[in-house]
């Protein structure tokens, strides 16, 4: 009876994983699902990676260096194999495994596991609800770089797995370029930290740890070159800071101010600076510096980008740690209770939200266009590919993965691999696409012959209807979600 009682109260313990699996699955819309399968399926079928920009028409045979490369034949294995639910399971599974090594790097009692979870789970649904998507892999990777960087002492040789760590995660995800950032900020806070431990020693232990971490970082940028795209993958990844060509991408934008995402990331600020008032007061604020210190650097670009916000939030569970202990100082012994308690109220809560479940298992493209932010639709895909209406064609950006993947005959003009693309006299297509749609170039005076767009009454929209009303365009198609204008010759 003892040793049934011990393995029932294990059980317990994965409830709070088993709440993130479920809170977790969400039907696969992110805009560019398209073109990642295509450029998967490329590499199966012709085993050799596609580096050239064959899908679209804006910038033909663009040499790019494609960031996810990796994830893409992932991304098509799972789809070929399982369809939209095996990558709901896939992304609901890396996103498990992300909560499990940061929840250790932290070293999470159950409790604090059982009260944090459901609060990290909100904070990421942003990201999350998007389903399977590359940037899962780096946080993923990025948790387990800080489950080892957790187990650091001085000259500690687990360090000397990052650079492994790098070496994946650059062949998955052109995000490891951040990952490397934050790895020299925490070296750069851990000498910091070694100095004011070590301020009335000898340092001659400083500087070896510099010089052993310094070659861990060195290994570690190495690393980052060995790809198949060489330096150009850093490029790459360099090319997204700062870049005005970013401005209208989602992620790349600042938090609306008053939304949802903006208090929650106020409340996520007070949080953090009451952390910081209690390690001050408990005179473990330097103890803490490399973690709160990386955190708060990701927190303050946050306020400019939201995209930083994802990875700094994740860096909350070392503050619930710290919180969690205060909490369990006055419950004591019915933590354990309390901890049961709210994780089996959580995935209640979970199944409930996600009903109903075969949602999962039978969705389809036409569900897809269903969910998507920019709704797609068939129907008028359908009318393109039956009239042969697919020259010189102005399409919807948000549009061109989907119709990489579904409707290849039907070459969008632009897609979502484009956002930072330009060539080397400084044209781009995003700016180039962005001046018709705000109509600061004429339609009419331009190449294109057909327009198919949303129903979105952008400038471009009006200008279209006034060249109706002209008799120099002709509307052939609409319906709820787009519509097809043609120009009449």
């Amino acid at each position: 009876m003892k040793i049934l009682t011990k393995y029932l109260k294990r059980l317990t313990y994965l409830l709070p994983y088993i709440f993130v699996f479920i809170g977790s699955l969400y039907r696969p819309k992110d805009p560019d699902l398209g073109w990642h399968l295509k450029y998967g399926e490329y590499f199966i079928k012709h085993h050799q990676i596609l580096k050239d920009n064959i899908f679209s028409t804006m910038m033909p045979n663009y040499h790019w260096a494609n960031g996810s490369w990796g994830t893409d034949i992932i991304t098509y294995f799972v789809y070929n194999n399982w369809g939209f639910f095996g990558l709901t399971l896939v992304a609901a599974l890396i996103i498990t495994l992300t909560f499990f090594f940061f929840s250790k790097s932290a070293k999470l009692t159950f409790f604090e596991q059982a009260i944090s979870f459901p609060i990290l789970i909100f904070l990421e649904s942003p990201i999350n609800n998007l389903s399977f998507r590359s940037q899962q892999f780096s946080f993923l990777f990025l948790g387990i770089m800080f489950f080892i960087l957790s187990r650091y002492k001085p000259f500690s040789k687990i360090i000397l797995l990052v650079p492994i760590i790098f070496l994946i995660w650059v062949n998955i995800h052109a995000e490891s370029f951040l990952g490397l950032v934050l790895f020299g900020l925490w070296i750069g806070f851990v000498i910091i930290k070694s100095y004011f431990e070590n301020f009335n020693n000898s340092y001659k232990s400083i500087y070896k740890e510099i010089i052993f971490l310094t070659i861990c970082f060195t290994l570690s940028l190495l690393a980052i070159f060995i790809n198949p795209f060489g330096i150009r993958i850093p490029i790459f990844a360099l090319s997204h800071f700062n870049n005005n060509l970013l401005q209208n991408i989602y992620e790349y934008a600042p938090f609306i101010p008053y939304s949802e995402s903006w208090f929650s990331l106020i409340i996520v600020v007070i949080f953090i600076f009451l952390c910081l008032a209690f390690l001050l007061l408990k005179k473990k604020l330097i103890m803490m510096l490399p973690v709160w210190g990386i955190t708060f650097i990701l927190i303050i670009f946050s306020f400019f980008v939201r995209r930083y916000a994802w990875p700094a939030y994740y860096l909350l569970f070392f503050f619930f740690h710290l919180f969690g202990q205060i909490i369990e100082s006055y419950l004591k012994k019915y933590l354990y209770i309390a901890a049961v308690a709210i994780s089996i109220i959580s995935v209640v809560f979970a199944i409930i939200s996600k009903n109903p479940i075969n949602q999962f298992a039978i969705m389809s493209w036409d569900t897809y266009c269903n969910i998507q932010i920019a709704q797609c639709s068939p129907g008028s895909a359908e009318f393109l590919r039956e009239h042969q209406l697919n020259k010189n064609l102005f399409s919807y950006y948000d549009w061109g993965g989907w119709l990489i993947w579904n409707y290849p005959d039907i070459k969008p003009v632009i897609d979502g691999r484009m956002s930072v693309w330009q060539d080397n006299t400084g044209y781009s297509a995003v700016a180039d696409y962005r001046d018709y749609l705000s109509a600061k170039k004429n339609i009419d005076n331009s190449g294109y012959d057909i327009v198919y767009l949303p129903q979105d009454r952008s400038p471009l929209h009006f200008e279209l209807s006034n060249l109706v009303s002209q008799n120099k365009w002709k509307l052939v198609y609409r319906d709820d979600n787009s519509e097809i204008v043609i120009r009449i010759k």
